[in-house]
């Protein structure tokens, strides 16, 4: 079967879906591609990174091992620890300060050009000169020194923001310098003073190619700008931030170091490519791509499933309401064809229900009539036995009564109303058999258990009355005898459950046995024996057989001698 349109088509929409799908991964693998040769493409600047960093590093350790071996060398030197510790005389010191202590300074000096050497004494009676020796005084309040001197650490290193701000004309050269302190001691560790070293930033920052670079000096940190790009403040202020020994920002690949007693961080920058935007933009119209395929596939099935569970329904409504609803019918695909075909279906099983639900009818008809006129005879002939016996014996005015209760049955029998009435209708009809009985049986006694709101529902007529009948005749041997007689009804899971118990003579396990045989046997009406037992029990579970079905069946239960009880079931039912 073949859809009026081809993009309404069930396998067209799913077709059209897979080839979305399958296309998914072929652009998934092509962006792995692309993200791998990115990937090398960082590795590579981030090897770069590396290798500037650890140049860098190595000329920072190379300068701090011999800036360490220089202190070394003057703290050595006997002669020069002398002179600090002692006080000094003009006239006994100042020859050996020409001759030796001169000459040795400016070898050290003379031995490291790219440095400045100072010597701050805390001997104050040394005068200061060459510009080597200087007061301790005169920078110990600083504060930088201040806090060296009461620290505990021998050596440290200073960058120049650590002495922004300070002017002091005795102050060691900071401007673009780093700056190592160190106190030196006798033998005995008596305090000395200071030695310091001042060394342009450029000799520690210095590697391969540097004059292409530029190195940007910001509080603790030098950035080794290898991008080619002018840094922005905003760009630098991210790469400042940044914590990890490697890191990506804006296209910028970051590479952070921090050497070992030295007080600024080394961080190389240089540019990422482009791709990485380019790749990620891809990536994110890719993924919203696939979810897009994803919800239309998952739009699609449950469009079909909704589809299929409407025909479902649908066709389960339609038996349940005797094919008189159609399935409703959506869409121009597949499923919306296979309703139409079940709408078909389900108008040729309707018509076809009804038909035979038309010769059922008149069958049933017949026989309802058939069995309602069997009982008339019987009943009349048992009524009118009693009046006879009852008026010869005391012929009392109160017959008349029972006259009319008769009259009243007869009528309520014989009428042309609907087949089904109301449980309060047959219970009125019932209380006029029993005024009718009581004239024979004057110890007989009813009691109804019927609640209020069940009062309402239908039964098939000239059910009850039978059932008692049926339980006068066979529970009551003489008149002297009492009969207790109780009609209970309960509803249950949509049904109406009947029973009618007496406490007369009960029923023996073989005829108990025999009757309820009788009565659940496949049997139809015109099998009812006519030999007079039971056949007002026979024709109500006929009847009621026929209105409601098997399951509607009297069932008898007895203890000899003390209760026998009649029950059945008919579906709860209100007049409409």
């Amino acid at each position: 079967m073949k859809t009026h349109s081809f993009w309404d088509s069930i396998y067209t929409k799913f077709l059209l879906q897979l080839l979305v799908l399958a296309f998914i991964p072929i652009v998934l693998i092509i962006c792995i591609f692309f993200y791998m040769n990115q990937q090398n493409n960082a590795n590579a600047k981030y090897a770069l990174n590396n290798r500037v960093t650890d140049s860098i590093i190595a000329n920072i350790s190379n300068n701090l091992a011999f800036t360490t071996r220089t202190t070394q060398s003057l703290l050595s030197s006997s002669e020069l620890i002398s002179f600090l510790n002692n006080s000094y005389s003009m006239e006994q010191d100042y020859a050996n300060y020409i001759s030796s202590i001169q000459n040795y300074i400016q070898a050290t000096i003379n031995a490291d050009p790219r440095s400045d050497i100072y010597i701050y004494m805390d001997n104050p009676t040394i005068p200061m000169s060459m510009d080597v020796f200087y007061h301790l005084s005169d920078i110990s309040q600083e504060t930088p020194v201040s806090e060296f001197l009461s620290g505990s650490h021998v050596e440290q290193w200073f960058c120049e923001s650590d002495f922004a701000g300070i002017s002091n004309p005795y102050l060691f050269s900071t401007e673009k310098c780093f700056v190592y302190l160190r106190k030196a001691y006798d033998y005995r560790k008596n305090f000395l003073g200071l030695i310091v070293f001042s060394i342009p930033e450029k000799y520690f920052l210095s590697f391969e190619n540097e004059s292409d670079e530029t190195v940007i000096s910001s509080g603790h940190t030098r950035i080794v700008n290898l991008s080619g790009d002018m840094l922005p403040e905003d760009i630098l202020s991210l790469i400042e931030a940044s914590a990890k020994p490697q890191s990506q920002e804006r296209g910028y690949l970051i590479t952070l170091s921090q050497p070992e007693d030295f007080p600024v961080g080394i961080i190389t920058v240089t540019k990422h490519s482009g791709y990485g935007r380019f790749l990620g933009m891809f990536l994110l119209i890719l993924g919203v791509f696939a979810i897009l395929s994803i919800l239309l596939c998952l739009r699609s099935l449950r469009q079909l499933y909704a589809q299929m569970n409407q025909c479902l329904t649908g066709m389960d409504a339609s038996i349940s309401n005797n094919y008189k609803t159609r399935v409703p019918v959506s869409g121009d695909n597949e499923i919306s064809h296979i309703c139409q075909r079940v709408n078909l279906l389900l108008t040729q099983a309707a018509e076809l229900s009804r038909q035979n639900i038309l010769k059922e009818t008149s069958n049933k008809e017949s026989r309802l009539i058939a069995l309602q006129h069997q009982i008339n005879p019987h009943f009349i002939y048992n009524t009118m036995e009693v009046f006879s016996s009852k008026m010869k014996l005391y012929g009392h005015y109160e017959e008349s009564d029972c006259l009319v209760a008769f009259a009243n049955i007869f009528r309520y029998n014989i009428s042309t109303e609907d087949a089904l009435v109301e449980v309060r209708v047959e219970l009125m009809q019932l209380h006029n058999y029993l005024r009718i009985q009581k004239l024979r049986y004057p110890l007989l006694s009813f009691e109804s258990d019927v609640p209020e709101e069940l009062m309402d529902a239908l039964l098939p007529k000239f059910t009850l009355q039978p059932i008692m009948e049926n339980a006068i005749s066979h529970g009551i041997s003489d008149s002297s005898r009492g009969l207790s007689l109780t009609l209970a009804a309960a509803k249950e899971d949509g049904w109406l459950r009947f029973c009618i118990k007496d406490d007369g003579a009960g029923i023996s396990p073989r005829k108990l046995s025999q009757l309820n045989h009788a009565l659940h046997a496949d049997s139809q009406a015109e099998d009812i024996a006519s030999d007079g037992h039971s056949v007002g029990l026979k024709n109500v579970n006929a009847r009621l057989e026929l209105y409601f079905g098997r399951e509607s069946r009297l069932y008898l239960s007895s203890i000899p001698g003390q209760e026998t009880c009649v029950s059945f079931g008919i579906p709860y039912k209100l007049r409409d």
